[in-house]
């Protein structure tokens, strides 16, 4: 799970894939030149984002009832070098398993992103829409950021709280991407042309 800012653009996923395949060495500078674009939002989202547990009680580990993941403890946001993400046969072994729990550590952490997968609908949700992004993985970060109502008393205590010290949804990732909206739009207008034109199509 993830809180995410997505950018939409018509056509530009297909574009996208088409240009990985005729040159990969451009496509691989488009992802660069996409996170020197958003990079003000993603140092704005976490110089928001508590160190370390927001509220008492979010440093000790929880599971909800039913799952077979834990949304707490809270890991605020990672920087840093990506450890490498092992292999599925390394993950066979007590040594790949524990190197997975670094890399899921790091893959917590606010990062942008762009996609070329196809969209896919599944039970009537349509997955995948997005080509740019901002991502704040992990499902703490969905508990922090957009924690806006509950069924239960102690949920809507915990609400409260959050709205009393962090602000109503989206306590992070949205208000940092509104904070540079307007150069985020004009920036990314421009590389969207440059990946059109590379594949030779018209927006």
């Amino acid at each position: 799970m993830a809180t995410t800012v997505d950018i939409r653009a018509t056509g530009i996923k297909e574009a996208l894939r088409e240009l990985n395949s005729i040159d990969k060495r451009l496509r691989r500078q488009i992802t660069k030149d996409y996170q020197a674009i958003v990079a003000p939002v993603v140092t704005d989202a976490k110089q928001h984002t508590p160190d370390k547990a927001p509220l008492s009680g979010w440093d000790r580990n929880w599971t909800p009832q039913g799952s077979s993941q834990s949304v707490l403890p809270f890991q605020g946001n990672t920087t840093g070098k990506a450890p490498r993400k092992p292999t599925k046969r390394e993950m066979n072994y007590p040594s790949g398993r524990r190197q997975y729990g670094e890399w899921a550590k790091w893959d917590a952490g606010i990062k942008a992103y762009i996609s070329g997968k196809r969209p896919t609908t599944f039970g009537g949700y349509t997955r995948n829409l997005a080509a740019f992004g901002v991502r704040w993985q992990g499902r703490a970060a969905v508990l922090f950021d957009t924690s806006g109502q509950s069924r239960t008393q102690q949920g809507a205590r915990m609400v409260a709280a959050l709205n009393s010290k962090f602000g109503t949804p989206s306590r992070v990732m949205w208000r940092a991407y509104e904070r540079s909206d307007s150069q985020v739009q004009y920036e990314l207008r421009k590389l969207v042309n440059k990946v059109m034109q590379a594949v030779g199509r018209e927006i």
